[in-house]
């Protein structure tokens, strides 16, 4: 009943049991291994407690036997006090050591229970024993301390003292061996973590190793996603530019398409006046057919006279020839409106063919104006060419301009007033010679890139003169160059400040250039943009006028052939009432002659 409870009234699940179970059963073994354990530990010390006991019994009891033997009271007096002291050692001894007993027989009763199997045997019992000997031993001998003589008491006393040193030695080695074991069992633990603590750090590298690997691959795919997410942007920017280009050319073809509706809608109300034009002539039409009709009704009520007439034998009829002539005036109006009609319809023609013509002429309009746009568009291409090649030559010159620049920075930076002053105190002709040799080969050059001519041959015959003079004395040499310094000094102002003047005006001419070209390109760009609209919007116009032409062909064709059937049923409708009237006059005569 308890089970099916469980079972039905919502108790724990056969599941939950079973885990129950296994955790109960980790559990069992848990504390058995730590009761195993225990009771090993315990063992060993009830063996070390064993042996310090028997040892302590064994030092207290030769200790008495000494005191016993130097002692100065007397042996009836002091007996008493000995065996008691020595019964109730010995009692409180065999009681401990009963209680350690009983304590290590539950404790192996408990061990055999779980299972547990000790490899040691048990060393407890014979210690006590040889002490209980020696301790009775020593009370007989204190009990009988009259009767021996003194070799008796040496024999004794070398037993004694034997089993001492035996009890001594194995409570000794018993402590020693629990030591070695402790001690095997602690370098065995010792050695079995230092390994755990090897595998734990191996595996703790092994970890930090692969967590490294991990987070250089999300580092990786992190740098993937921002190069990912990078390029969307830049897509999406692209996107909306090319969105927003989309918009302007939709806005222009909108415009256009608005455009041309216009167009359109003149050209419809256009057409529907033609309409209305064709339909007054349908009209005309049919009052046309309206008098047609009245014609045939006059035709009947001409039978219905003819019909009294035939009624009338013997007299001619008299109004014969008039119905004749009536019969070829009608005809002849009929000719002339049908002629009229044709001369519409070529009016008609006409008007479509002028129409034609005019669109023509604008779509050759058109095309006049886009070869003049492209023509302007390459006016404006040879110009950007021509700024370009302008702009280049600008640019070498001023690179021209820097270098000479260059060259007269260091010739003026090579002779400055520190050092000329320097060497006033050591001037010697040679080194003179060598430097304006260089300064006139740097004259030379600069002369020959800024296309000014300078009169180098009066500067030589300076330095001829100069040099005649340095033959008279150093002070004319010194007072020469220091005038050639000082006219190269004024010529250098002289260049600089032109350079200066160059540059503004390059630097000038640059920015007009630049604001020209920019200007060029935007008016490029707006009559290209201009050109594809209006070469859009005269293709348009195009296929328009061609489909108008078209259906206006169409139209055309349609009424002549509507006009032609017309034409024709009533030319044959004529000439069968021209038959049958020519029949009727025919026996009308027939008759009268008869």
């Amino acid at each position: 009943m308890e089970k099916f409870g469980m079972n039905f009234g919502g108790g724990p699940s056969k599941k939950d049991l079973l885990e129950t179970i296994e955790t109960q059963k980790k559990q069992l073994l848990q504390y058995q291994a730590r009761l195993k354990d225990v009771v090993r530990a315990y063992k060993s010390l009830l063996k070390e407690k064993e042996a310090l006991e028997a040892s302590i019994k064994v030092l207290s009891v030769s200790h008495e036997a000494d005191v016993g033997l130097t002692g100065v009271q007397s042996p009836g007096l002091s007996f008493p006090d000995s065996v008691d002291d020595r019964c109730s050692t010995h009692s409180e001894d065999s009681t401990g050591t009963a209680t350690s007993l009983d304590t290590a027989a539950s404790l192996t009763s408990t061990k055999g229970e779980f299972g547990v199997e000790d490899d040691r045997p048990a060393r407890g019992p014979p210690p006590p024993k040889s002490e209980e000997a020696s301790g009775s031993e020593s009370g007989v001998s204190s009990s009988s301390g009259d009767g021996p003589s003194g070799g008796g008491e040496v024999d004794k006393r070398l037993h004694q003292l034997k089993t001492q040193l035996a009890t001594l030695t194995s409570s000794l080695a018993t402590v020693t061996q629990e030591k070695s074991r402790m001690e095997a069992s602690y370098l065995a633990d010792k050695k079995k973590m230092k390994q755990d603590l090897e595998d734990t750090s191996k595996k703790a590298e092994e970890e930090r190793g692969r967590l490294e690997g991990e987070l250089k691959g999300l580092q990786e795919q992190i740098a993937e996603t921002k190069a990912r997410l990078i390029t969307q942007q830049h897509d999406r920017s692209q996107e909306q530019s090319d969105h927003a280009l989309m918009l302007r050319e939709l806005q222009k073809l909108l415009q256009e398409e608005r455009t041309q509706r216009q167009d359109l809608e003149l050209r419809l109300e256009e057409t529907r006046e033609a309409l209305a034009g064709r339909a007054y002539a349908a009209g005309q039409m049919e009052g046309f057919e309206l008098q047609t009709k009245q014609l045939t009704r006059e035709v009947e009520d001409l039978k219905g006279e003819l019909q009294a007439l035939r009624d009338e034998k013997n007299r001619p009829d008299p109004r014969l020839r008039e119905l004749q002539e009536e019969a070829a005036c009608l005809k002849s109006h009929f000719q002339a409106q049908l002629q009229q009609e044709m001369r519409k319809t070529a009016l008609a023609e006409d008007q479509l063919r002028q129409q034609s013509q005019v669109e023509e002429q604008r779509v050759a309009a058109l095309e006049n104006q886009i070869s003049e746009l492209s023509e302007l568009l390459g006016t404006y291409e040879k110009a950007k060419q021509k700024d370009q090649l302008a702009i280049q030559k600008l640019k070498e010159r001023i690179l021209q301009l820097d270098l000479e620049n260059k060259t007269l920075a260091l010739a003026a930076s090579s002779r400055s007033p520190l050092d000329s002053h320097g060497e006033e105190s050591s001037l010697d002709v040679n080194v003179l010679k060598d430097k304006m040799e260089q300064l006139k080969r740097l004259l030379q050059v600069a002369a020959r890139k800024s296309q000014v001519t300078l009169d180098v041959e009066k500067l030589c015959d300076l330095e001829i003169m100069a040099g005649s003079e340095a033959a008279d004395g150093e002070k004319a040499s010194a007072l020469y160059y220091q005038q050639e310094l000082k006219q190269l000094k004024e010529e250098f102002e002289r260049y600089k400040m032109r350079a200066q003047v160059v540059l503004k005006s390059k630097n000038t001419k640059d920015g007009n250039l630049a604001k020209e070209l920019e200007e060029a390109q935007e008016q490029l760009a707006e009559l290209k943009e201009k050109y594809i609209s209006l070469r859009l919007s005269c293709e348009e116009l195009e296929r328009q006028h061609g489909q108008e032409a078209e259906d206006w062909k169409q139209e055309l064709a349609r009424l002549q052939h509507a006009h032609r059937q017309e034409l024709e049923q009533s030319q044959l409708d004529f000439r069968e009432r021209a038959l049958r009237l020519e029949e009727e006059l025919h026996k009308q005569r027939d008759r009268a002659l008869a």
